[in-house]
């Protein structure tokens, strides 16, 4: 086998990636050291493993329990990933910035993909000097929004990754907590926001910035299998029943404000609504899958297509991490010291590595490189110190590219 030449995010230049490759460049460049106390060690069975098995067992829960452990991270990027396709796009819309949101969409945005510690001084003395105050003890926070002036709408998801996420009691509470209280909040008279002296309704405020309906949508992203969803897939898995039930609970709920809020369109065997209050139109529903882009973005697209970046970093580092992990468990080196510890002492090796990392992992120069390596350091490179099923110049091109991305 000859060195392959992966397509690795973190051997590229930050300053010409996209917003989205930022997004996942961040996720995938954040560590965590993972340790074992006694008691894990015995409850996961490192003690009483086979000793021939022992150090790559507890690579492998090592490495996979960072990697795996936190589903709501991976979230969070799926999140990120949309908010970068549109300009108009923001996240963590909290009902109570809703004027922040209006008046800087640029800046509310930022904040939301970046976090604040991206934000310049300017900036941040910006959100310090926010001349909106909320009136109102009641708030909530939708994950992700987008403003279409030009449609004078504003569309409000809530996400969830899968149609088993969360279960059926995060299903109910989803309509019957959160929505039902940005539905009183959306269809108050009160003034809820106040700047400087004048106070104004939520209608008020939209209107001020020629805004007049609002679309909030619960939406699922994919079924069990990792494909969109769909409402058979919710069906199947016996959570569409805690969605009606949430979603009749909010129709009785906006009842209640039969003066002020008529019903139009009524489809309650696929969640969908849309009424008025006055000259404000407020649309409720539940989207699956490629319908959530579609109506989002007001373009159809593949949910999987926009959400997908095919990069190598994720798979090839921890594939590497256990196996390299394992050997200096094992041996107390691996390639990666190795080729660390020679680097040091080898100004030639230097030389082609910075040359790797400024050309973005170029195919030539990894393989002039490792060729290098090995005509010049064959008795540090043990063949014991390589997985069975590599060869070490396969395996060696894989440790310099991961290493290059760690450090480029």
């Amino acid at each position: 086998m000859a060195v392959i030449k992966r397509n690795l995010l973190c051997l590229r230049n930050k300053e010409r990636l996209s917003v989205g490759e930022v997004i996942l460049y961040e996720l995938i460049t954040d560590p965590s050291a993972v340790e074992f106390d006694p008691v894990s060690r015995i409850f996961d069975g490192l003690e009483s493993v086979p000793e021939e098995l022992k150090y790559y067992y507890e690579s492998l829960l090592g490495v996979t329990s960072y990697y795996q452990h936190s589903q709501g991270g991976k979230g969070k990027y799926i999140e990120k990933r949309l908010a970068s396709i549109a300009k108009t796009c923001s996240l963590n819309i909290r009902f109570s910035e809703f004027p922040l949101w209006l008046e800087h969409p640029v800046l509310h945005r930022k904040r939301g993909i970046f976090t604040l510690s991206a934000l310049s001084s300017e900036e941040k003395r910006i959100l310090r000097r926010v001349e909106w105050d909320y009136l109102s003890e009641q708030d909530e926070v939708i994950d992700i929004g987008n403003l279409l002036p030009a449609e004078r709408a504003i569309v409000l998801i809530e996400l969830k990754n899968r149609v088993d996420s969360g279960g059926t009691a995060a299903r109910r509470e989803i309509w019957t907590k959160k929505f039902r209280t940005l539905v009183e909040l959306m269809l108050s008279s009160k003034g809820l926001f106040r700047r400087k002296k004048t106070r104004f309704s939520f209608r008020d405020l939209l209107a001020m910035y020629q805004y007049d309906r609002v679309e909030l949508y619960f939406g699922i992203l994919f079924n069990r299998k990792g494909q969109p969803a769909t409402l058979d897939d919710d069906q199947m898995q016996g959570f569409y029943s805690a969605s009606k039930e949430g979603f009749q609970t909010l129709i009785d709920f906006l009842k209640t404000f039969r003066k002020h809020f008529q019903f139009i369109e009524k489809d309650e065997e696929h969640l969908q609504l849309l009424g008025k209050a006055g000259d404000f139109y407020l649309r409720i529903g539940m989207l699956y899958g490629n319908q959530i882009p579609r109506k989002l973005f007001r373009k159809k697209a593949s949910i999987a297509g926009l959400l997908v970046l095919r990069y190598d970093d994720m798979w090839l580092a921890q594939l590497l991490s256990i196996w390299e992990r394992s050997f200096l468990l094992q041996y107390g080196q691996n390639y990666t010291t190795v080729f660390k510890h020679i680097m040091r002492k080898d100004e030639t090796v230097r030389r082609h590595f910075d040359r790797l990392i400024e050309r973005e992992g170029e195919v030539r120069i990894l393989r002039k490189l490792v060729r290098y390596l090995l005509q010049h350091y064959p008795r540090k490179f043990l063949r014991k110190y390589c997985p069975p099923q590599w060869d070490r110049e396969t395996y060696l091109g894989d440790v310099v590219q991961f290493v290059g991305a760690v450090e480029g």
